[in-house]
């Protein structure tokens, strides 16, 4: 059985052995599994955070109580910013295709709408052509470009900061 639902106190063990593991399956990720410093109490502490609050929300996609997708909005409460979300997506590569990011979002969307978010931004590689595709089809603009955002084994790669107005 797949469904999309907010993550609990009770998921972050699950969540960082998904994050570990999608972190290493593509390179278009901010940093792979020895980058990061994950732990289950801060985990813990993080999605207890986020549930007093109103517009960070984390997304997940669960297929047979296994998450195989994440979503993320995080906005910072600033009474002149607090309209904005950002936007972060990840899908474990075994489930590309299968629709995945479309559907968590689109949950992202219409929760943003009931929290009268305004605007969802997010930051993709410029040659991420699955994920730019996505976005386009969703109604997402490129804003503009951050140059050498990136850098992995010595290559630099650029950014396309992109938003959606709701």
């Amino acid at each position: 059985m797949m469904s999309i639902r907010e993550a609990h106190i009770e998921d972050a063990e699950k969540v960082i052995n998904y994050i570990l593991k999608v972190s290493d399956e593509t390179n278009f990720m901010m940093s792979d599994s020895k980058e990061r410093e994950l732990d289950v109490k801060k985990e813990e502490e993080f999605l207890q955070n986020i549930q007093k609050g109103i517009t960070t929300r984390m997304f997940l996609y669960e297929k047979d109580e296994k998450i195989v997708g994440i979503c993320s909005l995080r906005c910072i409460d600033k009474k002149r910013i607090k309209h904005r979300t950002n936007l972060a997506i990840s899908v474990l590569k075994e489930y590309w295709g299968n629709g995945i990011g479309r559907k968590l979002i689109d949950y992202a969307i219409d929760y943003s709408k009931k929290k009268s978010i305004k605007k969802i931004e997010l930051r993709v590689r410029t040659d991420n052509e699955r994920a730019l595709k996505l976005y386009k089809s969703l109604g997402f603009f490129i804003e503009g470009e951050i140059k050498s955002f990136f850098c992995i084994d010595d290559v630099y790669y650029n950014c396309y900061m992109m938003g959606l107005f709701i």
